[in-house]
């Protein structure tokens, strides 16, 4: 199918429609969306698709850009209303985010008792979502009062003494049954399909089942436990909708074994737990969910010990799929990365936790930073004391942040991740949570307009380039080694991607330093343009054989084609026919030799010459030339189908003969 691509904009005015969708106006009120000019108009394609496993096209189905965006949440629609939700949701398809990822709560769509549902929330928000032209992924998580554990309040403060509480609303469903009757639901409101659908049948294609279990304050409960509600939720969800992909819930991961005794604990250990209370349950998702934050860490932080560095987080839960699949048979599933952050927490910040202290009343979601392994990294691997934590902020500068989330997906795609959700969008609790994770947000809040930081640019920037993109390799400039059993070394990356037009993007940083150095030119390219972070153009000497570049740790992208060409299949179209003979059609083919999409539109000089279509946007176009003899006398007609494009403009005389009669010749066939 004909589609208008992002990258057929200059980079300029691309970087521009992107600023005009994010930067606010003066009030810091929020922002009601667009309806008319440049500002209603993002830069990735709206589209209504419904999404289902398998699928190959459209292209926003195989898309890894998801963000964790609660537009449905309760915070989010008391803080922000529908204005501001709708200004949220237009910047984050600004900005290429094609995921939303979704929390649907059972605690408080069931809150009231079996069958009393509440449903309208949720209705709303997704239905306006996949309006905007996002795809839907959803947590099923949370438990109303009425189906809880008995001993849920034993439970929330087992760990109480060690600053660890659980909310009463994240313990295990006594019946697991009761959990899947809320699945089954879920799902078949949401699959789409037009049967028992929420109002304008929002679909939603992804459900994962819960969220964390490997942490205490998200599930105060058994790792047996989950396995149980994890083959439930996914046979009732598949029941309800089989083309839905089901994913595990998102588990932190660290070095595969960590366990600091409280509660806390590596999301692979966890499930290897998991699996060998309730076997079965290995054949109940469809995709492996992890969380590999490190809050003080580069992903690729030299120094940093192999084994948990990005590279070395991903590549372990890879094997351990592997090694679990050759075991325990069944089909090899794909990684996901459905959290992935880091924080920008300051002790500026007067609405967020910096340092290692840890308030009283912090809420869940905290161990991330102060519980979580990755918090206290030193270079050489963890603190071997409690004095030796640093007293100061643990966040990163939003330089370094924008710097992390661009390298962070790059080494994720070039490891084959399928899937990437950012966290956050913004912060749903508009920063009164006392959460260090709310500014790892991308925009600002509703206060503030919802203005960018420099990650929201980097994203858009990232999205812009690699958006149907595939990996093809590593470049000659890559020096980057990973030895998951000693330190991360200094290194150059440097990673290869083609886009559906076959043009070559290659995306390059270093992980500690500067350096100049050149890149040689793709055989056969005769266009080359370097773009920074941010979007904006970089000048860099650009010669026959090489390309001067100037490598950070702030990534740069280099983009290697040969500008859009106009070609026609025909030179010109002769054709003969007797008198009174009826149209009759020839096929044209209109080709784009060169890298990029052209738009073109075609005119006929003559009224017994048409085109069909007469307008397109494409590679490459198949139309039909029509040539109607009728009503014209004998005799030489001619006239011209005039292509306009923007790689060029093409004429295609047509010579029409009429004659009175037409004698058809054939040539003796001779055989030797």
């Amino acid at each position: 199918m004909d589609r208008v691509k992002t990258m057929s904009l200059p980079i300029s005015l691309r970087v521009s429609l992107l600023l005009l969708l994010l930067v606010p106006s003066v009030t810091a009120a929020p922002l009601p969306p667009s309806t008319t000019g440049v500002g209603s108009t993002p830069t990735q394609p709206q589209t209504t698709v419904r999404c289902q496993i398998g699928d190959t096209e459209p292209e926003a189905c195989r898309s890894p850009f998801g963000m964790n965006s609660y537009f449905s949440g309760l915070e989010r629609i008391s803080r922000d209303g529908s204005a501001g939700t709708a200004t949220l949701m237009e910047r984050g398809r600004a900005m290429g985010v094609v995921w939303a990822r979704e929390e649907l709560s059972w605690a408080t769509i069931e809150a009231q008792g079996k069958g009393r549902w509440n449903w309208s929330h949720v209705d709303q928000r997704f239905r306006e979502a996949a309006d905007a032209g996002y795809q839907l992924s959803a947590m099923l998580l949370t438990t109303p009062a009425w189906a809880r554990v008995a001993d849920c309040s034993a439970r929330t403060l087992r760990y109480a003494a060690a600053g660890v509480r659980a909310e009463a609303y994240w313990c295990p469903p006594a019946s697991a049954e009761q959990f899947a009757d809320f699945v089954t639901a879920a799902v078949e409101r949401y699959d789409g399909d037009g049967n028992a659908d929420a109002p304008g049948s929002p679909r939603v294609a992804i459900w994962q089942i819960w969220n964390e279990p490997n942490a205490w304050e998200t599930w105060p409960g058994s790792p047996a436990e989950y396995a149980v509600l994890l083959e439930v939720g996914y046979h009732a969800a598949k029941a309800a909708d089989p083309t839905a992909t089901v994913a595990t819930a998102g588990l932190y991961i660290f070095d595969g074994g960590w366990n600091d005794g409280i509660g806390h604990r590596d999301g692979l250990s966890f499930l290897n737990d998991a699996l060998s209370a309730q076997p079965t349950a290995w054949g109940s998702f469809d995709a492996l969910a992890v969380h590999p934050y490190m809050p003080t860490a580069a992903p690729d932080e030299p120094g940093l010990f192999g084994a948990v560095s990005l590279w070395g987080r991903l590549t372990m839960a890879q094997n351990w799929l592997a090694a679990q699949t050759a075991a325990r048979g069944g089909t090899a599933r794909p990684l996901w990365i459905s959290e992935i952050g880091w924080s920008t927490c300051s002790s500026s910040d007067p609405d967020c936790p910096s340092g290692t202290s840890t308030p009283a009343d912090q809420p869940q979601g905290h161990w991330k930073g102060e519980h979580n392994p990755s918090s206290i990294l030193l270079r050489h691997g963890p603190w071997t004391a409690e004095a030796d934590r640093p007293a100061g902020p643990i966040g990163r500068s939003e330089e370094q942040q924008a710097n992390y989330l661009v390298r962070s997906h790059g080494i994720a795609l070039a490891l084959g991740v399928e899937h990437i959700n950012w966290f956050q969008l913004e912060d749903k609790f508009d920063g009164a949570a006392g959460n260090f994770w709310e500014e790892a947000a991308l925009l600002r809040t509703a206060a503030l307009g919802y203005a960018p930081k420099p990650a929201a640019i980097a994203y858009g920037v990232l999205t812009s380039q690699l958006a149907g993109a595939r990996f093809e390799g590593f470049g000659a400039l890559h020096t980057f080694q990973h030895n998951p059993n000693g330190l991360e070394p200094e290194a150059r990356f440097h990673l290869r991607f083609r886009d559906a037009d076959d043009q070559l993007i290659e995306l390059l940083w270093r992980n500690q330093g500067t350096e100049s150095i050149l890149l040689p030119r793709e055989p056969g390219t005769t266009t080359a343009e370097v773009i920074a972070r941010d979007g904006s153009p970089l000048a860099a000497p650009i010669e026959a054989a090489a390309i001067g570049l100037n490598l950070s740790e702030a990534p740069i992208y280099v983009r290697q084609g040969t500008p859009p060409e106009l070609v026609l299949s025909r030179e010109e179209l002769l054709h003969m026919v007797p008198l009174g003979a009826a149209a009759e059609s020839f096929e044209l083919q209109i080709t784009n030799r060169g890298h990029g999409t052209i738009n073109w539109s075609a005119s006929s000089s003559a009224a017994w010459l048409r085109i069909e279509p007469t307008v397109g946007t494409t590679q490459q176009s198949l139309v039909h030339v029509i040539v109607d003899p009728t009503g014209l006398p004998l005799g030489l007609h001619q006239a011209t189908l005039q292509i306009n494009s923007s790689a060029g403009n093409q004429a295609l005389p047509v010579r029409l003969l009429i004659a009175a009669e037409v004698t058809q010749l054939y040539l003796p066939l001779i055989q030797r």
